[in-house]
Formats: structure tokens, sequence, C-alpha cells
């Protein structure tokens, strides 16, 4: 059964999805919840401020399979063309980490206007938590954020 924050954490986004809100969660992310099964969510203002291409790129990636190396399921979130992203496709990773279009740092401060502006965006801590709460990651504070499995 799941648990009261769980269905909170659910509804949350089904409400939000309902509602064409703008944000997308990848099929696997959404699949590996429904099952219960471990996911990882990772924050990426690593990939857009914190080194420079490719070692951003080869970062994140090196971070994703290792994450699967444990069993779980990794869910690197971001901002798209002013789309949050639970879970992104390996051109949205690259994308972000040439920063061709001038990514954002998106704080909790930022989100709105970076959604508004329809900007690309790497995720703080901050950020990555709002968004993977709204998503039903259950979340315990580390160097990465994971899921309590």
């Amino acid at each position: 059964m799941l648990s009261r924050a769980s269905k909170r954490g659910l509804s949350s986004l089904a409400t939000a999805l309902k509602s064409n809100a703008l944000i997308d969660v990848h099929p696997e992310i959404a699949e590996a919840l429904h099952a219960r099964k471990p996911v990882v969510a990772l924050e990426s203002t690593i990939i857009t401020h914190g080194m420079p291409y490719p070692v951003n790129l080869e970062t994140a990636k090196s971070v994703e399979r290792n994450v699967r190396a444990s069993g779980s399921i990794p869910a690197t979130i971001g901002l798209i063309e002013g789309r949050v992203k639970i879970g992104l496709e390996s051109h949205e990773l690259e994308r972000l980490a040439e920063c061709r279009n001038k990514p954002v740092k998106l704080s909790r401060r930022d989100i709105g206007a970076a959604i508004a502006l329809k900007r690309d965006g790497g995720t703080t801590c901050s950020a990555t938590l709002i968004f993977a709460a709204l998503a039903g990651i259950k979340v315990r504070p580390t160097s990465v954020f994971s899921v309590e499995g």
C-alpha cells in the first residue's frame, strides 16, 4: 500500500498532468514509480554550470550508469524549452551540456520565470527536490538524492 506522502505525490503529479502542466515524466521513470522501483533524482546544474563541455556530459552519463549499476533508475531533472523534465533523454542531456541555449541555473526562485520564458535550465538541489516531490520520488538528501526502495 502506498504511504500517504506517496499518494499525495502521485496525485499532485496526476493533477498537474491533467491540467496540461509544463512537466514531462520520462516513461521509464513513470513505469519505475508505478512499480515502486527505486528512483534516484539527480540535479543538473553540475551539467550546465559545474564543468566544461564535454567533461560535464561524460560525468552526467557516468553518474547515471553508476545509479543503474546500483539497481536504481536515474532521473536527471532539468528544464528544456520551459518544460520540466523528470528524466532526460540522451539528446536533452547533451543539449544542456553543450550550453548553446545558455541554460539558466534554476533554484526555487528561478523556476517560474524560466518556465514563462521557455528557457533551458539546470536544476539546483532545491529545484530538484521540488520537482522530485511533485513526481512522487521520495527523497532523502545525501550527495545525490535517492529514493527509499
